[in-house]
């Protein structure tokens, strides 16, 4: 699929700056499509207009139904009648969020995890999130968790409940022998779930971002 045939007016886009005094990542839409162009409504930060300059360059991130995407960019014109935008020319093609990819956020939630057995499931047990990504999760718990292990995983996100299949990658014991120190990886869930949490994590992110945490 095209650029231009993803990228279209009123699509709500994410703009990430990662370099500069206005480093980043705000939210806008798009108003115009050209060619190799687009005009984006310049984002507001605490009501004030950012005033990113011509020649920054930018990643652009969207959703559709069942997946995330990026797209690079550099601000080529910036106008402010009879609304303020900014022009884009597209320095990439759009591509979908792979993998290799996925950020890690820091993210403390309950959690409540099952082991899959040959006998069926397990009594449910609790943990605390530690961290998040497309990919996996971080999280402590004291019951003992061996390493390949398959859990089945209940969370609620800001974005809704999760429930997943992972299997353990790592199980090791904290410094104080109390607890365990889970890693697992999202191995078995659909493309629209692990996107869900990709956008949970983006939102996170964000937030961040804003108390100047990151």
């Amino acid at each position: 699929m095209s650029n231009k045939e993803m990228l279209l007016p009123g699509l709500a886009v994410d703009i990430v700056v990662e370099e500069g005094d206005y480093g980043g990542e705000y939210r806008t839409r798009i108003e115009e499509v050209e060619e190799n162009t687009l005009s984006v409504g310049a984002p507001l930060e605490h009501g004030e207009l950012v005033p990113l300059r011509e020649g920054t360059k930018v990643k652009l991130i969207f959703w559709d139904k069942v997946a995330a995407y990026t797209v690079e960019a550099i601000i080529v014109q910036r106008i402010a009648v009879p609304i303020s935008i900014f022009v884009l020319e597209l320095t990439s093609s759009v591509t979908k969020v792979q993998r290799r990819n996925y950020v890690r956020v820091p993210a403390l939630f309950p959690l409540t995890f099952e082991m899959v057995t040959r006998e069926g499931l397990s009594d449910r047990h609790k943990a605390m999130m530690l961290d998040l990504s497309g990919g996996g999760m971080q999280f402590l718990t004291e019951t003992r968790v061996e390493k390949t292990a398959l859990l089945n995983i209940q969370v609620t996100l800001p974005n809704g409940d999760l429930r997943a299949a992972a299997r353990v990658s790592r199980a090791e014991r904290t410094e104080d022998r109390k607890r365990y120190l889970v890693s697992v990886e999202f191995d078995f869930i659909s493309e629209r779930e692990r996107d869900r949490i990709i956008r949970c994590v983006f939102d996170i992110q964000r937030a961040m971002r804003k108390k100047g945490l990151v």
